[in-house]
């Protein structure tokens, strides 16, 4: 049986892109993902968010394309979950407005709220106390690398 959590781009695109903080801990939550131990639920919109970071990185094309291709593959076979963004609109809308986040910060947390899950981030809006807060209401956990992953060296 696996874990299932929420996870945001944030997390991802440290499985592509070299020297980040946290690299560890994100390349653990790809082996644990490709070994299913760990089921990763996303929205769509990880694809391009992650496509962002490695241009505004400046990597190579290529290494973009591939990193988009592997992020599909994994998804059509099973080792990550995508919800689509129509699914997500209403419960996003609502975040933004409960905890005033930008809008793709809402559509990943409703990710995680829709589906009950707790949920992986590394981005310092989703990290706030009040999200935290807001998510400890509803039984779920809001939490970075490194409290997912507490003892790697």
């Amino acid at each position: 049986m696996s874990i299932m959590v929420g996870v945001d781009s944030s997390i991802i695109v440290k499985w592509f892109k070299r020297g980040e903080e946290h690299e560890k801990e994100a390349l653990k939550l790809r082996d644990d993902t490709l070994s299913a131990i760990v089921n990763p639920i996303l929205s769509e919109w990880v694809y391009l968010e992650v496509v962002r970071a490695l241009v505004k990185a400046k990597y190579p094309k290529a290494k973009i394309i591939q990193s988009y291709d592997t992020l599909k593959e994994m998804a059509e076979l099973g080792f990550i979950r995508i919800i689509s963004i129509s699914s997500l609109l209403e419960k996003a809308r609502d975040l933004e407005i409960e905890l005033n986040l930008y809008a793709s910060d809402a559509v990943n947390l409703s990710t995680a709220v829709l589906n009950s899950k707790d949920m992986l981030t590394e981005d310092k809006h989703l990290l706030q106390k009040s999200v935290k807060d807001f998510m400890e209401k509803l039984g779920l956990k809001i939490n970075g690398l490194d409290e997912f992953y507490p003892a790697l060296p």
